[in-house]
């Protein structure tokens, strides 16, 4: 340590001469000084250094540059210490030197970085209540960076620093200041800084001028900035800007580019709010730029096919979130504190919970609050996703700071007496009324909560307090670990769907077939003089488990009525989709055109074999009923469907499926079974065994590669319920059997 000891001594200790102006020389002086206090690590020898710095001060108190250079030996040690103190000496030796020459910019700058480091130390309740009367350490710093280039335009690590700030503290007067300092500072020399024309499109997108944003990155390209990092900014503004096409490019142009740390952190934050920390395992071991872009366009494609959704929704819908969350739900401090009701813990530090989820899950279908009671209830939010396979039920509590709502598992955790108090509840007969009526606010969320909320049926609330906390950490389990953009519909339209996989038509491969019923009262009909017309738009989109795209379908179908359907009327139809074997899963969106109608159905297990007719295989069953209204087809034959897949009690239904890979003439062997759905039959209950009767069995020669099989089923003797039928094919030459299921159901007529 002693050769940069001794350079810094050089720099330190001989006072300057005083001039009119700062002078290039002093300013070379002052970062040749910063460069080396870089370099040192060891906080002895800049302690030896201050102490021979103060000395010469002592001497020359009125020299501005002296108490400038003890300002930069406190910040770095500061740095190397992790001490205020240090940071708040250098602050002070910065003003001094501000008061004796408010025309130099370096004392504004220097006094600007010890108040950003200080406001890194601060307690982030104190420091909220301080940015509210203008006296925390980020308002501080801004004014004094922004001193620093009103003193001089082309100093432009200040406009930088201003900016950074401003955008840190996200105050309206702070970043109008910013703005204006670093415009001056891009039509000055400083323009030619690729760093000024960056801090400038962030400000500029952050005031909400998108197209000076945009000119601003273009210009940080053009003056030789980094291509993935300007690329990205450009995707970002574009997104803001709502040019998704054009955010689309950028994007992955972007990615394709980006080998900096800066660039590549700012793609994986993009990352890291939505994935699982395991998804994000192959980005970080990429080593080249070209394999990470073809990754990152699959991790998003991927989510598209997700919910039938058109390439790049999900990644727009993602910008659209996180500049909500930016404005809306950003911490002002990354120190936060945590009580032991706030199970969930974080690692980013750029939003507070309802961020998170609202990164994750985007709006919530309902939001509920309850006004704040001082000592007795923190500020609350609770937020509903309702979902299918069970709702989401997110609730947020601001302890201690307004400003940092953090997930709870209980709406009780919301009582300022925290866990000791939401174990109190649990132990009490009966709610109290305040207690009571934080419950009721959620009587819309869950019927949970009007149950609590009801002060004549709390009295034994333990086991539904016991239930809702259950609700609250599950939800946090799931919210917190997965991401979601679910389609919603102001009228749903309760589509029933089945699927059925048989050998392709007049070409090799397999056919997935998709039939569909849709209630006809839940559509909008578009009349003409002589009928009524029904437009509908499919999208059938077929992925393999990890969504990523295997086949799709786009049609739009006008159905036509003589008159509007009524309640019990169906629109039916098929859509066909060439599919290779494999194991799949598909969304059938179906909408109206023009309107909020529509429905998102899900299969999330299909399996398509190989139906090319050279190895022994079936297809799926269908089965149809005469008179459904809907058939299929098949060259010379026509299979009746069943779209609703009920019959008649007392009725008969129409089987089809076809056997592959036999010789012409070949017998095969068949066995049709029958069995209630989820019980066992009552012959089982009866004599044992572990199968279901036969209803019938019959050999059969084989056509060739292909055999085409129909048969009529006698449901006469079997009452309501849900069935499954079971099809065994037995190749008696390989001794290989083949079973095939069918669920339906049997009505009343």
């Amino acid at each position: 340590m002693r050769r940069p000891l001794i350079v810094l001594l050089a720099l330190s200790v001989s006072p300057a001469e005083r001039l009119s102006a700062q002078s290039p020389t002093e300013r070379a002086a002052i970062e040749t000084l910063r460069d080396s206090l870089a370099r040192v690590t060891d906080s002895l020898s800049l302690q030896r250094l201050e102490a021979a710095t103060i000395q010469v001060a002592k001497q020359h108190r009125a020299d501005p540059l002296v108490h400038v250079r003890l300002g930069f030996i406190a910040h770095r040690l500061g740095e190397i210490a992790n001490t205020k103190s240090h940071y708040d000496a250098a602050a002070g030796e910065f003003e001094w030197a501000a008061e004796l020459r408010p025309d130099w910019p370096y004392p504004w700058y220097g006094l600007g970085l010890a108040e950003l480091a200080q406001g890194e130390h601060a307690v982030i309740a104190i420091e909220n209540l301080r940015q509210q009367l203008g006296k925390d350490y980020l308002s501080k710093a801004a004014r004094a960076l922004a001193r620093a280039t009103q003193a001089d335009a082309s100093f432009a690590q200040a406009s930088i620093d201003l900016a950074n700030a401003a955008l840190a503290q996200r105050i309206q007067p702070r970043l109008e200041v910013a703005l204006q300092a670093v415009r001056l500072a891009a039509a000055s020399p400083a323009g030619g800084n690729a760093q000024v024309q960056l801090a400038r499109g962030r400000v500029e997108r952050e005031v909400g001028e998108a197209d000076s944003a945009l000119a601003a990155f273009q210009a940080y390209l053009g003056v030789g900035g980094d291509s993935g990092l300007g690329l990205l900014e450009l995707a970002r503004s574009y997104y803001y800007a709502q040019r998704p096409t054009d955010g689309w490019r950028s994007y992955f142009a972007g990615a394709r580019l980006a080998r900096q740390p800066e660039a590549l952190a700012l793609y994986r934050a993009d990352l890291g709010v939505v994935a699982h920390r395991d998804e994000l395992a192959p980005f970080d071991g990429f080593t080249s730029p070209g394999p990470r872009a073809a990754w990152l366009e699959r991790f998003w494609l991927q989510r598209d096919v997700a919910e039938a959704r058109e390439p790049g929704e999900r990644l727009a819908e993602h910008y659209r979130r996180w500049f909500y969350a930016w404005h809306n739900f950003r911490l002002v401090s990354r120190h936060r504190h945590y009580d032991i009701t706030e199970r969930y813990r974080t690692d980013q530090l750029d939003f507070d919970d309802r961020g998170v989820i609202y990164l994750r899950h985007g709006s919530p279908d309902k939001r509920a609050t309850y006004p704040r009671v001082l000592d007795r209830l923190e500020p609350n939010e609770t937020w509903l996703y309702r979902r299918p396979d069970g709702d989401l039920i997110f609730h947020f509590v601001a302890r201690e700071d307004v400003q940092d709502y953090k997930l709870v598992e209980s709406l009780a955790d919301a009582l300022s007496s925290g866990f000791r108090g939401a174990l109190a509840l649990a132990g009490r007969r009966g709610l109290d009324p305040l207690t009571s009526d934080l419950f009721a606010s959620r009587a819309d969320i869950n019927p949970l909560y009007a149950r609590l909320g009801n002060t004549l049926g709390s009295a034994n609330a333990a086991g539904v307090l016991a239930t809702e906390r259950s609700l609250g950490q599950r939800s946090i389990t799931v919210g917190t670990t997965t991401d979601s953009y679910r389609r919603a519909f102001a009228t749903p339209l309760e589509v029933l769907a089945s699927d059925f996989v048989v050998g392709a038509r007049g070409h090799a491969g397999q056919e997935l077939h998709v039939v569909f019923a849709i209630p006809g009262h839940r559509l909008t009909p578009a009349g003409d003089s002589t009928r009524v017309l029904y437009p509908v738009a499919f999208r059938l989109v077929v992925s393999d488990s990890l969504d990523n795209l295997v086949a799709r379908l786009d049609t739009t179908r006008v159905f036509a009525a003589a008159a509007p359907l009524r309640q019990g009327a169906y629109l039916t139809g098929r859509l066909a989709l060439a599919v290779p074997p494999g194991a799949y899963r598909y969304r059938l969106l179906v909408q109206q055109p023009g309107s909020d109608a529509g429905d998102l159905v899900i299969r999330d297990s299909i399996a398509v074999g190989t139906l090319d007719g050279a190895r022994f295989a079936a297809s799926d069953l269908v089965l149809g009923r005469q008179g459904s209204g809907l058939a299929w087809t098949t060259g010379s034959d026509t299979v009746p469907l069943n779209p609703l897949g009920r019959f008649a009690e007392g009725g008969s239904a129409e089987l089809y499926y076809e056997v592959y890979g036999l010789p012409s003439g070949a017998s095969y062997h068949t066995i049709v079974r029958l069995e209630r759905e989820r019980r066992r039959s009552l012959f089982h209950r009866l004599f044992g065994g572990g199968q279901a009767p036969v209803l019938f069995e019959f050999d059969a020669p084989a056509d060739g590669p292909v055999t085409r099989v129909r048969r009529a089923l006698d449901l006469r003797d079997a009452s309501q319920g849900s069935y499954v039928l079971a099809v065994e094919i037995r190749d008696p030459a390989t001794a290989t059997s083949l079973v095939r299921r069918r669920q339906f159901v049997i009505v009343s007529r």
